[in-house]
């Protein structure tokens, strides 16, 4: 029951002091107006409630050809602040002074809340003849204007409370605004905990975390006759927090260096390295050899368990390695926790906040863990093939994550060979004499079905086919244009100013325009090529827009770039564009999603939404 209570205050316990007070949206922390003074010149004015303040080193000007305009500002407060150190600010009011300009000029201004919470740079373009204030357009970033991805920006509430969504925000599929700050301007730091708690344990239920699985019930089936309800819950608690643990490492990391973690967990390489990790996992399944900590460390960790039985240390080293395997994949709560705690630098929080979700994910774990400690046999014959059990999931996981970095007619031929063995060790092709055991019969149907699906994965192989969802397309000739292929359509994209160029042509003519983030070793990607772009409705949803690509298997540094200005984590990533140049209302699609949410998108992109 103490460890149940202390897996529970864990996942309401991850952050730190938190702020009691909720954030203000953008505009109502920093109310912005302008007037003419007697002499002609334009005076700028801020208006602050209490718990705010600006920053008097990050106001400037500049015209719109990027030309430094001279901005007169008074003395302020010094302070000294965690994000930038000894600084002047101004509390309640602040004011500047422009001189005389003759055309629009962008004034820029940051400011932060008292608990800590900042918000990102504001722009604000002025016209100095009717002094009426706008926000910067998007475009403008994409032609050269300050990138988003800025360590001393935080928060940006304001994108959730107004109605034109920017390209720059992170939207989760049929959401507006930025996750991070959403929940921040709704209940602050508790709440935003505790919804990533929550997000952990839905992600605990797809495809990208079902390899975690098999890893811990191979881990409570080495306990034998040791392994109870108890046990199980202490082993599975230890392989979850370990695994929370080094999300909060990913966290902290990229808060630390403001980089995008996710394309280097995503790398050919690292898909590569899991990939290898599932084989020697499934051969060791396979008794071939025994998989163990080196000897030291199993000494340790044997004198620290050895009151409690074992192999504690073990399922928690299992747990921390685990974090690389589901790390990759890209999920839309985990690309705004990303993109949030890259900014803003708060090591805190986003150690915070990647321990919530890992948690989240590991809550299953748990029950899992407690329930199959009594569903998995004791120790005995049963232990042997549930251990080449096993190796089969192993195996199957280790193909399905090197299929993006196989040649791609690899891996049918793999499943075939893959699925020929399980045929074999369920016994398909043996002679029974006597009348046969119903565990036995049922076994051996299994298995003539399994090397049936062999015998048509080898068919397609033969006939030049790559799905083994649907082995035999390769008969039915080429595709029809009803089936054709909209990722074949697209237009190559690599930089910042290609994308404003043909933002920008697309306008011209009318235009909604997707550009779509993928990459060769991006698993998710694989299975949005086949069941999203197979789709005749999505075909024809894509055909009026302009569609582009961005390959992100070999990444380069202009692509860094217009993922930095787009605020794109990884692959896959759709955006859709209204003909202004302006993100579609829910038209940011992240991660896994289906045709029906892609037809929402295109809709909204092609009506203006």
């Amino acid at each position: 029951m103490r460890l149940l209570v202390f897996f529970f205050l864990c996942i309401c316990g991850v952050s730190p002091a938190l702020a009691a007070e909720t954030p203000l949206a953008m505009n109502d922390a920093f109310k912005f107006s302008v007037d003419r003074t007697p002499s002609g010149s334009i005076h700028l004015h801020w208006q602050m409630p209490p718990g705010y303040y600006l920053y008097r080193q990050y106001l400037s000007a500049k015209t719109a050809d990027g030309a430094l305009v001279p901005l007169v500002t008074f003395p302020g407060t010094e302070k000294f602040d965690p994000n930038f150190g000894k600084s002047e600010v101004y509390f309640d009011r602040a004011e500047a002074e422009l001189g005389h300009v003759s055309s629009s000029v962008t004034v820029t201004y940051q400011g932060c809340q008292e608990h800590g919470l900042c918000y990102p740079p504001a722009r604000r373009i002025i016209d100095p003849i009717t002094l009426t204030v706008s926000e910067q357009p998007v475009f403008s970033l994409l032609t050269g204007g300050q990138s988003t991805w800025s360590k001393t920006a935080t928060l940006d509430s304001e994108k959730s409370t107004q109605s034109s969504a920017k390209a720059t925000s992170i939207v989760a599929p049929g959401n507006e605004g930025d996750i991070v700050g959403g929940f921040l301007s709704r209940g602050g730091v508790p709440l935003l905990l505790a919804a990533f708690v929550g997000f952990g344990i839905l992600l605990a239920f797809t495809p990208c975390v079902f390899p975690v699985y098999p890893i811990l019930a191979a881990t409570l089936a080495r306990e034998g006759e040791k392994l109870n309800t108890r046990r199980g819950f202490v082993l599975s608690a230890s392989y979850a927090i370990a695994l929370a643990s080094a999300f909060a490492i990913f966290g902290a990391a990229a808060a630390w260096t403001g980089e995008n973690l996710q394309i280097a967990l995503q790398s050919s390489i690292t898909v590569a390295a899991v990939a290898f990790i599932f084989a020697v996992l499934a051969l060791s399944m396979f008794g071939l050899f025994e998989l163990q900590l080196p000897s030291a460390w199993m000494a340790r960790l044997s004198r620290s368990d050895r009151r409690r039985g074992g192999s504690i240390g073990s399922a928690a080293v299992l747990g921390f390695s685990s974090a690389f395997i589901i790390g990759p994949c890209v999920t839309a709560p985990l690309a705004g926790a990303l993109l949030y705690v890259a900014r803003t630098g708060d090591i805190a929080l986003g150690a915070a906040l990647l321990f919530a979700l890992g948690l989240g994910k590991g809550v299953p774990l748990v029950i899992f863990g407690m329930v199959g400690s009594q569903a998995l046999p004791r120790a005995g014959a049963w232990m042997v093939s549930v251990k080449h059990v096993f190796g089969f999931v192993f195996f199957a996981f280790a193909i399905w994550m090197a299929e993006p970095v196989l040649p791609q007619w690899l891996p049918l031929g793999l499943w075939a060979v893959w699925a020929m063995a399980i045929a074999v060790f369920l016994g398909a092709f043996d002679v029974t004499k006597g009348r046969a055991a119903p565990l036995r019969i049922g076994l051996q149907s299994v298995g003539l079905l399994a090397a049936v699906y062999a015998v048509v994965l080898v068919v397609g192989f033969a006939a030049g086919s790559v799905d083994p969802v649907r082995p035999l397309e390769g008969f039915g000739g080429a595709r029809t244009v009803a089936r054709a292929d909209p990722e074949a359509q697209m237009a190559s994209l690599t930089s910042k100013l290609q994308l404003a160029t043909e933002l920008d042509a697309a306008r011209s003519s009318g235009k909604a325009s997707l550009v779509y983030f993928t990459a060769d070793w991006c698993v998710s990607c694989r299975s949005i090529d086949r069941d999203v772009f197979s789709s005749p409705d999505v075909a024809n949803a894509l055909a009026p827009l302009k569609t582009f690509k961005v390959d992100l298997t070999n990444v380069s540094p202009e692509q860094r770039e217009l993922m930095r200005a787009l605020d794109v984590v990884g692959p896959p990533t759709m955006i859709f564009f209204r003909p202004d140049h302006q993100e579609a209302k829910g038209g940011r699609l992240i991660g896994q999603f289906g045709a029906d949410e892609v037809l929402k998108a295109a809709s909204a992109a092609r009506v203006g939404l």
